[in-house]
């Protein structure tokens, strides 16, 4: 069953779904940086031995998290951004 919301509350829900686009792209470019930091800290790591060795495996899994996370959010602003078009393509219609 399909409800027919109006053009104003369809405006608002478009506008708050780009805030939180806006909010997730934050996250998103943070996710980037700890995956680069992590890279670095990976490659220092594993050049030496003993902690330095430890340092570079957990460097390993930080960067491979935060790669993950960094994927996930952006397939998230990917579909958010595919919604917010769906929801103004039905303004024009409506």
């Amino acid at each position: 069953m399909k409800t027919k919301l109006s053009k104003k509350t369809l405006l608002r829900e478009a506008e708050q779904q780009k805030d939180a686009l806006r909010r997730l792209s934050g996250w998103l470019r943070n996710a980037m940086l700890l995956s680069s930091c992590a890279a670095v800290l990976a490659w220092w790591g594993l050049s030496g031995a003993g902690l330095r060795l430890a340092c570079g495996v957990t460097g390993i899994v930080l960067a491979a998290v935060s790669v993950a996370c960094a994927v996930l959010i952006g397939l998230g602003i990917r579909n958010g951004r595919r919604n917010v078009a769906h929801i103004l393509k039905a303004v024009e219609q409506a």
